[in-house]
């Protein structure tokens, strides 16, 4: 558990308990989410006080003098409690407005001030915040999902050059076991689709195989090709958000010249929206990324859950035992750290 925060944890804990039935949102999905998070406020509590810590080593402000964006925030419960803990300013970001709304709510059920509510993605709040210089921002389970992380950071240096980023990842590229896992994610979002059922997390609705969706896109343009070149098309875009699909598909119109093939076998992103599927990125195409950007990358581990009761919590304590020995290799998840090159 993280020390300087331990006192907050067990108080938020309690409002969250304390406040627990009246948690019923508009939205299924974002109270299902909520749900998941409440039943398991410790171990989230704990995670956002280690990634409130880092943003702390980061920087020489106190956190009373720090202003902070909870980016991608969903039902927005790492805001509310970095506001709970005294940081100055908290900008609840969030692109999908059924769950800003939620975040709302809850900061309304909580009576916790957050100083803005945000929806939309970087670009939107490069205009929202125009008057106003954030410290740091920070996100759990978001940046897997970006599409183009050098388009994100280089609106993050944009926003403020001394900006400080924390984000959890449960992509780790050395745990041999979760990338198994997400791989085969990656291949049924891929060839297969998904639905609501596949997981209590998934998200609102259904969607086809991506490789579907790419095909439908790039037969618009070539009504008139033969299947085979449209699945040639289809498979080497993969990766890519539509107006890049339907630019290279231009592309191929012009010159005659196929897209390379991608440079990962399995990532993946839904073709409408670009976010990946639990992307997967090695530690040193994520340094760099930062690097490029202007700023300097740190990578420490994650932890398993310790709140769990019984045979289950004994079970974890010693599997956090091995992350503490063999690191990265047995982490379910990494905290990527990002502060400017020159500080």
């Amino acid at each position: 558990m993280s020390h300087r925060f331990q006192q907050e944890i067990a108080s938020f804990s309690l409002l969250l308990s304390q406040n627990e039935l009246s948690f019923h949102l508009s939205n299924d999905y974002c109270d299902r989410y909520l749900q998941h998070l409440i039943t398991n406020r410790l171990y989230y509590l704990d995670i956002y006080a280690h990634v409130f810590e880092k943003v702390l080593n980061n920087t020489n402000l106190q956190k009373e003098k720090i202003t902070i964006i909870d980016y991608g925030a969903g039902n927005g419960l790492m805001g509310l409690f970095a506001k709970y803990c005294g940081f100055e300013k908290v900008i609840i970001n969030e692109i999908d407005k059924d769950f800003l709304k939620a975040a709302q709510s809850l900061a309304n059920k909580l009576n916790i001030r957050i100083y803005k509510f945000i929806q939309g993605d970087v670009t939107v709040l490069k205009k929202e915040l125009a008057d106003v210089k954030p410290d740091a921002i920070i996100a759990t389970d978001v940046i897997e999902h970006i599409y183009n992380l050098n388009d994100f950071f280089a609106d993050l240096y944009s926003i403020n050059p001394e900006i400080v980023s924390v984000f959890t990842t449960g992509s780790n590229p050395e745990n041999y076991f979760k990338v198994k896992k997400l791989r085969t994610l990656q291949l049924k979002d891929e060839l297969e689709g998904g639905t609501p059922d596949d997981f209590m997390l998934f998200g609102h609705e259904p969607h086809k195989p991506y490789l579907e969706i790419r095909k439908a896109i790039i037969s618009e343009l070539l009504r008139n090709e033969e299947e085979t070149l449209v699945n040639q098309l289809a498979l080497r875009t993969r990766g890519m958000q539509k107006i890049d699909i339907l630019s290279a598909v231009e592309i191929y119109q012009k010159t005659g010249m196929l897209p390379n093939e991608p440079t990962d076998e399995f990532n993946t992103c839904h073709p409408e929206t670009g976010s990946w599927t639990e992307r997967i990125l090695s530690l040193n195409e994520y340094k760099s990324i930062y690097q490029s950007n202007g700023f300097l990358l740190s990578v420490t581990v994650g932890f398993y859950n310790e709140h769990k009761k019984g045979l289950k919590k004994i079970m974890f304590q010693g599997i956090n035992l091995m992350v503490a020995v063999f690191g990265m290799r047995f982490a379910p998840f990494i905290i990527l750290s990002g502060k400017p090159v020159k500080s």
